[in-house]
């Protein structure tokens, strides 16, 4: 290694990655896909080398490829492997909660959020469960559905919460204008934080969105989302249609209010787009 090479800590490697430091200790320990050096006092260094290694890795998760596996495929070229729909822990996940097994749901849920990252999650694993138990119609199928959506629920919240001393050099909102919490919600907030923001999560808020805006501006708050699964009233979404083209602030619209108002989802990735701190 060159003495001048410049080393990385883990919380820079996150933040480069959007890969949180539990995931990144759990691929060294648990599957040898990284050995970074050590300071004398044991604290982890990474190389650029490791940063395109780790990078690699990302672009073999992102094709559904279990991180078990990923150890021997490094070297090959992704492009040759088709991707997958979900993950393999799609059907184990389905069967711990058709069994009613909510301790082991809930124990596989917190490996699952500590070993892959949480945007491969939600793509190949938590986005295709929850479309498959909503797809179930009868009764049972729909107590499933409640089950599995509460449990995540729960396990976003806690990792949520755990997560909040991870430092961050911009400071992002996100409210929900409901207080009818879906998980999508946290799971946005968590993909804030793997941006490497520093999430603050409000929900409840349903009006004075132009003046909570205009305070987060005077804060140096660098981005507002507001969510919603649902329609908004025809005042809230003249206000947001006014706040989306502000100058001043990065605003999102995020949930299933994108698909009722794509015109607003287009305006606010625009505006999202025009910071190096967005995705």
């Amino acid at each position: 290694m060159d003495s001048k090479e410049k080393m990385l800590s883990i919380g820079e490697v996150s933040e480069h990655t959007g890969v949180n430091s539990v995931t990144l200790r759990a691929w060294q320990r648990r599957y040898g896909l990284i050995t970074p050096k050590r300071t004398p006092k044991g604290h982890r260094l990474y190389s650029e080398q490791d940063v395109k290694h780790i990078r690699e890795i990302l672009s073999w998760l992102d094709k559904g490829v279990p991180v078990s596996q990923v150890k021997e495929l490094l070297g090959t070229n992704p492009s040759q492997f088709a991707k997958t729909e979900n993950l393999p822990e799609f059907d184990t996940l389905k069967a711990l909660v058709m069994s009613l097994d909510l301790k082991g749901l809930e124990t596989r849920l917190y490996e699952l959020t500590k070993t892959y990252p949480i945007h491969v999650l939600e793509a190949k694993l938590f986005q295709p469960l929850t479309d498959w138990f909503d797809a179930q119609s009868s009764e049972a199928g729909v107590l499933f559905t409640q089950i599995w959506r509460a449990e995540l629920t729960n396990v976003l919240v806690h990792c949520l919460l755990m997560s909040k001393k991870v430092k961050g050099k911009d400071r992002c909102w996100i409210v929900s204008i409901s207080r009818d919490q879906s998980y999508h919600f946290y799971l946005k907030a968590l993909l804030l934080q793997s941006e490497g923001y520093v999430v603050t999560t409000l929900d409840g808020i349903g009006s004075g969105l132009s003046i909570l805006c205009s305070s987060l501006v005077e804060k140096g708050v660098k981005r507002f989302v507001i969510h919603s699964d649902q329609a908004f009233t025809p005042v809230m979404r003249r206000e947001i249609a006014e706040l989306v083209v502000l100058p001043s602030i990065d605003i999102e619209v995020s949930g299933e209010c994108k698909k009722i108002y794509p015109e607003l989802a287009m305006a606010s990735a625009v505006d999202c787009n025009k910071t190096p701190s967005n995705v």
